[in-house]
């Protein structure tokens, strides 16, 4: 068991803390705070490099809060005369509202002495609180509470900190609409033709042989010609779906889509990510087309932030070897992005140098007088072959036909 921090070092990391988010915007709060003092137990607290070491990986979260960081860490740790910690105004009113139930009273001897109702609640709420390493989770908390009572509710200050939904459920009432323009989408994929020759009604090279074999039937006449010709490559579809708090209901919908489309093509990879990645595709398979898509709890790939870049640079990775000119890439995303942009641009060059067609679908997009603005789109722009709108059914619908009609110079080159 690691011993306890010094009171004094405890108070000032937390103050360095505060100073960090008020002074310099760091997306810091409680919880790194928290990890920052953990991080301290195990280094030397008599070697600053250490320390600063350690706080450096806890409170930074982008290359470019390092130098400011230590800049600050030198200034608030070791420089004499350090500025003391800023004084932040409270996040809510002050309210003289009581923040525990009045307990009930209490029947005593004549000797008890006599409180002020507000001092007497307050202390005795103390008392009665659990301590920290008996106090009951949230979600125990909750349990039997009757309706309409005040639930805990708790927040992830760290720009990494995915939330996570205990269920996702996507009803099935769009799912012919969907069949139809999934099955449009597949028949728009065209990703060339193959490099082997297979007999077909026409084509660019004569048969000799069946045309032969075929004549000797006919009085050695050869009444019909057979044909040679190079057939278009099935595409395989891998699709990446944004499941971040900021997509809302564009991401049940894209979900219900990419279901559709794993239900018209034969192979179809579906991924979900929001702060990390799942793989959709067994639980797809699983599905019934007829009933209610439902899945379970996708941990930190659903309802959480957002981080493109770094779960595409890991898609990349993980599909390397399936990836080639047969694939057709959708990434079905807003764009509100919190990782670093050349993360993203390294991800999608290597996809786009490996893919046979890269698509970016946007619910955003969608929108009036809409603007690709978003760093993220911005940086992904020159490695894609279209950048199309997704805010709903109709926009699916015609997803084959702009499709064929973008225009894109990589496919245009493999046709």
């Amino acid at each position: 068991m690691t011993a306890p921090l010094p009171a004094d070092l405890s108070a000032r990391v937390v103050a360095f803390v505060t100073h960090l988010r008020a002074a310099h915007g760091f997306r810091v709060g409680p919880g790194e705070a928290a990890a920052a003092l953990q991080a301290l137990n195990a280094v030397d607290l008599g070697r600053p490099g250490e320390v600063r070491d350690a706080l450096r990986a806890v409170l930074t979260a982008r290359r470019e809060e390092v130098p400011v960081f230590d800049a600050a860490f030198d200034t608030f740790f070791r420089l004499p005369g350090a500025p003391p910690p800023p004084r932040l105004p409270p996040l809510l009113p002050r309210t003289d509202a009581p923040l525990f139930p009045p307990p009930p009273a209490r029947q005593g001897g004549a000797g008890r002495e006599r409180r002020v109702p507000g001092q007497a609640r307050a202390k005795e709420a103390e008392e009665d609180a659990p301590s920290p390493a008996t106090r009951p989770s949230p979600e125990r908390q909750t349990e039997g509470a009757p309706e309409g009572t005040a639930r805990p509710l708790s927040a992830r200050l760290s720009p990494n900190a995915g939330a996570g939904s205990e269920q996702v459920a996507a009803p099935g009432d769009d799912l012919p609409d969907l069949l139809r323009a999934a099955g449009a989408l597949v028949r728009a994929a065209r990703l060339g033709r193959s490099r082997r020759l297979t007999p077909q009604a026409r084509g660019s090279r004569l048969d000799a042989r069946r045309t032969l074999r075929a004549a000797a039937r006919t009085a050695g006449d050869p009444v019909r010609l057979r044909w040679l010709g190079r057939p278009r490559r099935a595409p395989r579809f891998l699709l990446v779906l944004d499941g971040s708090r900021s997509m809302g209901r564009s991401a049940t919908l894209l979900l219900r889509f990419a279901f559709a489309l794993h239900l018209r093509a034969r192979r179809v990879e579906v991924y979900a990510f929001s702060t990390g990645l799942t793989r959709l595709t067994p639980l797809l398979r699983a599905a019934r087309p007829g009933e209610a898509l439902r899945l379970p709890n996708l941990g930190d790939a659903w309802g959480g932030g957002t981080r493109i870049g770094e779960n595409l640079l890991r898609l990349a990775r993980e599909e390397r070897g399936r990836v080639n000119r047969d694939t057709v890439i959708l990434i079905l995303s807003d764009g509100l992005d919190t990782g670093d942009p050349e993360v993203l641009a390294r991800a999608l060059r290597d996809l786009a140098a490996r893919a046979g067609l890269l698509v970016w679908l946007s619910p955003l997009a969608a929108l009036p007088g809409y603007q690709p603005v978003q760093r993220a789109v911005r940086a992904a722009l020159p490695y894609l072959d279209a950048f199309l709108p997704a805010g709903g059914v109709a926009d699916l619908a015609v997803l084959g036909w702009r499709l064929r009609t973008s225009g894109s110079p990589r496919r245009t080159q493999t046709d």
